[in-house]
């Protein structure tokens, strides 16, 4: 559902994350959505939640999340690359991940998306790891009616999915995080996504018929507790997510020690000394990088971006006006480019987009003139090389970009499979 692009808080020097809307993705309720995304991130506060600093909302339409820059790469990456985990990594994982999901339901939040993609592990500068729950965009909230979907249809992800989010119930509550989550628990242990099918509609239907039977990859104290944590009633289910975490600690008899060892394990590979991402949805970066300097518009806030491609390709940098702007000019490597021509730049980290991007213009126009000092601005972090293009702003004769594909449904629910 977004694009993340590395930044730089111009007045404090910190490097930031700021997540924007596809422009395939704009409409009034995605809008909406990723406006209270904002704000309810704003006000959860837990070392294991990706903390959010800012929303950019400007009169022009610019939509803009400002988060913390997270290195690392996701817990679907750490399964992909290694298969499964084992049961103290596993472990390990869920303690964290639960007492984050704990905090949020104490709010009334329900999540309605735990997957692998949404657990991140950051990697700190001192090499610890510390997982992190990601992405409240279709999170429910205590205020009714406020799940932003459309008539007759539910968000989610469907082999993660809980059979209440699944029927469209509306008194949801952190059990049904509890369940998906019991689900990755599966997936951590054996590499097998259980509820998992061919289809979306034929997944649904496994999740609201298919009994789980126990692995013999998990050992039996654990299974006690996830299969519980799987039961198809919440009522069946542990109340709350900290009587989870608390069940597998003593199936396992983990210390917080062996618990903390085991975690360090799953360090995503370094390069050069920093952790690389290997998700599209990744808040990471990777390599060292030269600051490039954005140019600044008159008397406007400036956001400067990173953009271009992940995993070591080369990246640029360009400029984000977010106030009154003038006809675009041409671009090149760090020149300014208006609100209403950055999706034709390809991001630094980016959730797959609806349709493909044009293929890019190299630029040789000068940049526009530097602002007058005193004006706030974001620098932009990026990696320069001389070959980097930058893909130019559309002409008023180019041809439009193609419509938007509708959100996938099955059964009447409209899938995640990404961001």
């Amino acid at each position: 559902m977004g694009d993340v692009w590395v930044a730089r808080n111009e007045a404090t020097q910190a490097e930031v994350a700021v997540k924007t809307l596809h422009r395939f993705e704009r409409s009034p309720v995605h809008d909406e959505r990723f406006r209270r995304e904002a704000r309810l991130s704003a006000t959860i506060s837990h070392r294991n939640v990706v903390r959010v600093f800012d929303l950019v909302d400007e009169a022009d339409g610019t939509l803009g999340l400002v988060m913390e820059l997270l290195r690392g790469s996701t817990l679907e990456d750490a399964m992909r690359e290694r298969g499964a985990l084992s049961a103290l990594q596993a472990v390990a994982v869920a303690v964290p991940v639960l007492s984050a999901m704990h905090h949020v339901h104490q709010k009334g939040i329900v999540h309605r998306d735990v997957k692998p993609a949404n657990v991140f592990f950051a990697v700190e500068p001192d090499g610890h790891v510390i997982p992190k729950l990601l992405d409240f965009g279709i999170a429910k909230l205590p205020a009714a009616g406020s799940a932003l979907t459309m008539d007759g249809s539910v968000l989610g992800t469907p082999h993660y999915m809980s059979p209440e989010q699944i029927r469209g119930q509306e008194d949801l509550d952190g059990r049904s995080d509890m369940f998906a989550f019991a689900v990755l628990l599966y997936e951590m242990l054996t590499g097998v996504r259980v509820f998992q099918r061919d289809a979306a509609a034929a997944s649904l239907a496994a999740v609201l018929e298919h009994e789980v039977d126990p692995d013999p990859r998990i050992e039996p104290r654990l299974w006690l507790a996830i299969s519980r944590a799987l039961a198809k009633r919440p009522y069946e289910r542990f109340a709350t997510c900290a009587e989870l975490a608390e069940a597998l600690r003593r199936a396992i008899d983990a210390t917080d020690e062996l618990l903390a060892q085991s975690l360090q394990e799953l360090r995503p590979q370094t390069e050069a000394g920093t952790s690389r991402s290997t998700s599209p949805s990744s808040l990471a970066i990777s390599s060292e990088r030269p600051v490039v300097e954005a140019p600044r518009g008159n008397k406007a806030k400036t956001l400067a971006i990173a953009g271009g491609a992940a995993l070591g390709a080369a990246v640029i940098a360009i400029g984000l006006t977010l106030g009154p702007s003038r006809p675009p000019d041409p671009v090149t490597t760090g020149a300014s480019v208006p609100v209403s021509t950055v999706p034709a730049v390809e991001p630094a980290i980016s959730v797959p987009p609806p349709s493909e991007a044009p293929a890019p213009a190299p630029s040789a126009e000068p940049a526009p003139p530097a602002a007058e000092p005193g004006s706030t601005a974001v620098r932009a972090v990026a990696t320069a090389r001389p070959t980097t293009t930058v893909k130019r702003p559309p002409a008023p004769g180019d041809k439009k970009p193609p419509k938007p594909r509708p959100t996938a449904t099955a059964g009447g629910v409209a899938t995640t499979p990404g961001f």
